[in-house]
C-alpha cells in the first residue's frame, strides 16, 4: 500500500501518465478506479472525488459480495454514496457525536477499500487535486495513513503551480510526508529528442531535428502545448515535415508562427471552429469542465440537432469528451481545463452573468427533485446573477449546501460554503443584519468542528457578537458566548482560560447567561478557571464546584465532561485528592457518544492524572491509551500535544531520562507549530527540570529557567547551592501564605511538594514543618504526571531534617511500596537510598538491610546515569566499609 503523488504545471501530462499506469494494472489482473476533483461552480458534492471511485466500483458488483466488503461499514459509506443506499436497500446511520461519525465514516472507507483490494489489487486516482474539498482531503490523508499493508496505491494529482502555502492542499502534502509510504513524481517538459518523437507520432512522419528544435524552445517541451502547435500548425499548413535540412529562415518563419503561450495556441484551435460550435461551448464552458447535456440543450435555446452538431464537430477537434452514459443521461468533458477557462474568459462580463443565471435556473428545474444535492452548484450560479431574488436564492442554496455537507462531516466545505453566501448576503441585502447575524453564528459552529478555533476567536465571534449585542438579540449572544467558551476548552487546551482574551469572554458570557442554563454553568466555569489563574484559588474553586453541580443536574453529557474537566485542571490542592478520583470515576461512568472529541479526550487525560497522583499508574495507563486512540481519531494537534507530554512522563518513570528528554523536546517543538509555545514551554520546563535533576550536573546547570515558574526556580537553586536565593521564595509563597494550614488553602499539590523538596535541601526547618503538616495523611502519593515525584519520599526526608527518624523510616518504606506498585524506577532507588541512610545513621542494629537498599540503589542510579544520587550512594558505601 502507497500514495504516490504525480506533480506539475497544466498539460504536463499527468493524466497521461495514469492512464499507463492504469493499463498497466489492468493487463495484470488488478482494477482501477478513477475520482475527480472539479473547480467551483462545477459539480460539487464532499467527498466528490473517493466517491465517484466508489460509485464506479459498486455499479458493477454483486450485492452479496459487496454486503461482505463493506461490512458493518455499509451505512456510513450509504451516508455518502448513494449507490450503495439502493443497491442494498440500507439507510445511514443515525447521527450520534460530529467527531466520532466522523472517524467512523472514514474508517469505513478504508476497510471497503481495503477490502475491495483483497479481491483484486486496487489502484485508485484521484484527479485534481488542487481543486479538492477538504472533506476528500481529509479522507484522503486518513485512508492513507492505514494502507501500508494493503493491495492498494493510491494516485493522486495535482498542479504544483497553484498550490501555495496557504493552498488546503499545502498543509496535507506536509502531514503525508511523515508517511514513509508516500512517494512524489514530478513532471517535467520533454527534452529535444523526446519532442522529435511525439511529433513523428502525431504526424506519422519523420520530423527534421530543427522544428523539433523550434518546437521545444517554443513550448518548453509541454505535452500539451506541443501536440496543441503541432494541431495548429498542421491546420495552417505551415509545418513542413520533410527530412531535409531546413533552411534558417524556414525555422525563423515557422517560430515566428507558432503561437506565443499554451492560451494562444488553445485560442487559435478554438477560432477554427466553427461560430455555432464556439457559442454551443461557450454555454458549456459556463456550466463546468463537465456539463450534462440536457443542461446544455436548456440554456443554448437551439434546436436539439444544432447542439449535437457543436458538440460532434468540439468531440472530432479533440476538444470535449464524452464521459459516460447512465441511462438517457448524458455528461460530457472538456478534454483539457484550459480549453473551458479560455472559452469562459473570451465572454464578456455581462453576457457571462446572464449565462450563469440561465444556468442556474435550468439547474433548477431539472433537479427540481433533488435540490439539496446540486445546491452547491445552484448557489454559485446563482450568486453571478444580477437579479436580487436570484441572490437571495444564492444565500439559500449555499446554506443548503453547508448542511447537506455538514450531513456528512465535510465541516471545511460547509465553512467554504457558510463564507460565500455570507458573501452574498452582503450584496443581496446589507440592512438584514439579522440574516448576517444567524450565517455567522452558523459559521461560528460549523468552524468549531473544523475545528478551526482561531479564526472563531479572533475573527468570526467578536463581529458576531457585537453584531447581536446591537441588535439586543440576546439567543444569539449567548449562543456566540457559548461556542467561544468550547473553543477556548477544545482549541487552547493546553493554556486554558490563561489568556486576556479569555477573561473578556468570561465577561461577556456571565453578563448574557441565564440562571439554570447551559450557558450559565459555561459561564461560570470560565470565571472560575480564570480566577484561579489569577490566584483567587478559593473563590475560583468555589465557582467551579457550582457549575459542576450545575451541569450535572442540566443532563448534557457533553457540558457535564467539560466542566467537570476544568474542574479537575483547576482544582489540584493535595485535599481534594479524593474528590478529583471520584468526579474522575463518575465522569468514565457516563456515555461519551455525544461528548466532544477533544473534551473526551482532555477529560481522560486528567482523570489518567487523578489515579496516578493516588498511586494507581496501571488504571492510569489504561485511560491514556483510550486518549492516544482519540487523538488518532481526532486528528488534534492539542491532544497529540497531551499524549507526548504523557508519554514523557511515563518513560521518565521508567527510568529513560535521555529518552524523556527528547520526548519533551518534541513536545515543545509541536506546541510551537501549534501556535502555543509559551504554554507549552511552561508545561515542558515541568518534566525537563525533574529529568535533568536526576542527571544532575551539566544538564541542571544548563537548564533554560526562562519559562520556570517560582516554584520551579526555588527547587533549582536549592540543588544548584543557591541557598539564600531559594529560602527567599519559602519565606514568600510558604512561610508568609495567609491561608496555610486551612482548609481554605488551594495550593496545589504538587506545588507545595516541591516546595518541601527545596526546603530539605536547604534545611529550612520552619517551611519543612508547614509543609510535611500539609502533605501528610491526604492520600496523595505523587505530585501527578504535572512534576513526577513520589510525595512520601519528599516526607520521609523533611522527618529527618526535623529529627523524627521513626516518621522518616515510615515515610520511606511507604515510597519504596508505592514506587514499586507503579514502576517509578528513579523515585524507588532514591527511596531507598534515602531509607538506607536513616538506618545507618540511626537504626545501627538494621545495618544488613541498609546495605541491600544501598547496593540495590547504586547499581540502578548506575544503570539510569543518575551521577550525583551515585556519588552520594558510593560515599555512604565507603563510609560503611571503613
Amino acid at each position: 500500500g502507497a500514495l504516490m503523488m504525480v506533480v506539475g504545471e497544466p498539460g504536463i501530462g499527468k493524466t497521461s501518465v495514469c492512464e499507463e499506469l492504469a493499463t498497466f494494472v489492468t493487463l495484470r489482473g488488478g482494477m482501477t478506479l478513477w475520482g475527480h476533483c472539479y473547480e467551483a461552480g462545477s459539480l460539487s458534492l464532499p467527498y466528490l472525488a473517493f466517491v465517484e471511485a466508489i460509485r464506479s466500483y459498486v455499479i458493477d458488483r454483486d450485492s452479496e459480495e459487496l454486503q461482505k466488503e463493506l461490512g458493518s461499514g455499509a451505512t456510513d459509506v450509504a451516508r455518502i454514496v448513494s449507490e450503495v443506499r439502493e443497491k442494498l436497500q440500507i439507510e445511514p446511520r443515525e447521527a450520534q457525536n460530529p467527531e466520532e461519525d466522523r472517524y467512523r465514516l472514514m474508517q469505513s472507507i478504508t476497510f471497503f477499500l481495503a477490502n475491495a483490494a483483497s479481491v483484486k489489487p486496487m489502484l485508485v486516482i484521484l484527479e485534481d487535486l488542487h481543486d479538492a474539498d477538504k472533506g476528500t482531503l481529509e479522507m484522503l490523508s486518513y485512508v492513507s495513513r492505514n494502507i501500508s499493508d494493503k493491495r492498494l496505491l493510491i494516485i493522486g494529482t495535482y498542479r504544483d503551480v497553484e498550490v501555495d502555502r496557504n493552498h488546503p492542499l499545502s498543509a496535507t502534502l506536509a502531514e503525508l510526508r511523515r508517511a514513509s509510504s508516500f512517494g512524489r513524481v514530478l513532471l517535467r517538459g520533454l527534452n529535444v529528442d523526446e519532442v522529435k518523437r511525439m511529433l513523428e507520432r502525431i504526424t506519422h512522419r519523420e520530423i527534421p531535428v530543427g522544428i523539433a528544435e523550434t518546437v521545444h524552445r517554443q513550448t518548453e517541451g509541454n505535452p500539451l502545448f506541443v501536440q496543441e502547435v503541432v494541431r495548429y500548425l498542421m491546420e495552417e499548413k505551415l509545418l513542413v515535415t520533410s527530412s531535409d535540412t531546413m533552411k534558417t529562415s524556414d525555422i525563423t518563419k515557422l517560430e515566428m508562427n507558432i503561437p506565443e503561450g499554451l492560451r494562444e495556441v488553445i485560442g487559435k484551435r478554438l477560432t477554427s471552429l466553427s461560430d455555432s460550435c464556439n457559442k454551443v461551448l461557450s454555454i458549456a464552458a459556463v456550466i463546468g469542465r463537465e456539463f450534462r447535456l440536457d443542461v446544455l440543450e436548456k440554456v443554448a435555446g437551439i434546436t436539439e440537432d444544432e447542439v449535437y452538431k457543436a458538440l460532434e464537430e468540439a468531440k472530432g477537434s479533440a476538444i470535449v469528451e464524452e464521459r459516460s452514459t447512465v441511462g438517457a443521461v448524458i455528461t460530457y468533458r472538456f478534454a483539457h481545463a484550459f480549453f473551458r477557462q479560455t472559452l469562459y474568459e473570451e465572454i464578456i462580463a455581462p453576457r457571462r452573468i446572464r449565462l450563469h443565471q440561465q444556468v442556474a435556473q435550468a439547474l433548477e428545474a431539472i433537479y427540481a427533485s433533488r435540490l439539496k444535492e446540486h445546491a452547491a452548484e445552484l448557489a454559485e450560479h446563482f450568486s453571478y446573477s444580477p437579479d436580487l431574488a436570484d441572490l437571495g436564492k444564492a444565500v439559500e442554496y449555499g446554506e443548503m449546501a453547508a448542511q447537506r455537507a455538514m450531513d456528512v462531516y465535510d465541516y471545511g466545505e460547509a465553512v467554504r460554503l457558510l463564507d460565500q453566501a455570507i458573501k452574498v448576503q452582503e450584496i443581496f441585502n446589507p440592512d438584514d443584519q439579522e440574516k448576517k447575524l444567524q450565517l455567522l453564528a452558523d459559521l461560528c459552529d460549523t468552524l468549531l468542528l473544523v475545528p478551526d478555533t482561531k479564526r472563531i476567536l479572533d475573527v468570526e465571534a467578536p463581529v458576531a457578537f457585537s453584531q447581536a449585542e446591537s441588535l439586543g438579540n440576546i439567543p444569539q449572544a449567548i449562543r456566540v458566548c457559548k461556542v467561544v467558551i468550547l473553543a477556548i476548552v477544545i482549541g487552547q487546551a493546553i493554556q486554558g482560560f490563561d489568556t486576556p482574551q479569555a477573561a473578556e469572554w468570561a465577561i461577556r458570557a456571565d453578563r448574557c447567561a441565564r440562571p439554570d442554563t447551559i450557558e450559565r454553568a459555561l459561564a461560570d466555569m470560565a470565571l472560575g478557571a480564570i480566577k484561579c489563574h489569577t490566584g483567587q484559588m478559593t473563590a475560583g474553586t468555589k465557582l467551579l464546584a457550582g457549575a459542576v453541580n450545575l451541569a450535572r443536574n442540566l443532563d448534557d453529557p457533553n457540558i457535564f465532561w467539560m466542566v467537570g474537566t476544568i474542574m479537575a485542571m483547576e482544582r489540584q490542592a493535595p485535599q481534594h485528592a479524593q474528590e478529583n478520583a471520584q468526579l474522575a470515576e463518575e465522569l468514565l461512568t457516563i456515555p461519551r457518544t455525544k461528548v466532544n472529541t477533544v473534551v473526551a479526550g482532555l477529560g481522560l487525560c486528567l482523570a489518567g492524572n487523578a489515579y496516578i497522583a493516588l498511586g494507581q499508574r496501571q488504571h492510569g495507563e489504561e485511560i491514556w491509551r483510550e486518549i492516544r486512540a482519540i487523538a488518532e481519531r481526532a486528528g488534534q494537534l492539542n491532544l497529540w500535544l497531551w499524549t507526548i507530554w504523557v508519554d514523557a512522563m511515563l518513560t521518565l518513570m521508567d527510568g529513560r531520562l535521555d529518552e524523556a528528554m527528547e520526548l519533551n523536546r518534541r513536545f515543545v517543538s509541536q506546541g510551537e507549530e501549534a501556535g502555543v509555545s509559551q504554554h507549552v514551554n511552561v508545561l515542558a520546563a515541568l518534566p525537563d527540570t525533574r529529568a535533568r535533576i536526576y542527571l544532575g550536573g551539566a544538564y541542571l546547570e544548563s537548564l533554560d529557567r526562562r519559562f520556570h515558574r517560582e516554584v520551579l526556580n526555588c527547587l533549582v537553586m536549592a540543588y544548584l547551592g543557591q541557598n539564600e536565593k531559594a529560602a527567599e521564595i519559602l519565606e514568600n509563597l510558604v512561610i508568609k501564605r495567609p491561608e496555610i494550614g486551612t482548609t481554605e488553602d488551594e495550593t496545589a499539590g504538587w506545588i507545595d511538594t516541591l516546595f518541601l523538596e527545596a526546603a530539605v535541601l536547604i534545611d529550612h526547618h520552619q517551611a519543612a514543618e508547614l509543609l510535611m503538616k500539609r502533605l501528610t495523611g491526604i492520600g496523595l502519593r505523587t505530585t501527578g504526571y504535572a512534576c513526577q515525584t513520589i510525595i512520601p519520599r519528599h516526607l520521609g526526608g523533611a522527618a529527618v531534617l526535623l529529627e523524627r527518624y521513626d516518621e522518616a523510616r515510615e515515610h520511606y518504606q511507604e515510597a519504596i511500596k508505592v514506587c514499586t506498585e507503579m514502576r517509578f524506577r528513579p523515585e524507588l532507588a532514591l527511596s531507598r537510598l534515602g531509607l538506607a541512610e536513616v538506618l545507618l545513621n540511626h537504626y545501627p542494629d538494621e545495618k544488613a538491610e541498609a546495605l541491600e537498599h544501598l547496593d540495590f540503589a547504586i547499581k540502578e542510579f548506575r544503570e539510569m546515569k543518575m551521577q550525583p544520587s551515585l556519588e552520594r550512594a558510593l560515599r555512604r558505601k565507603d563510609i560503611l566499609k571503613a
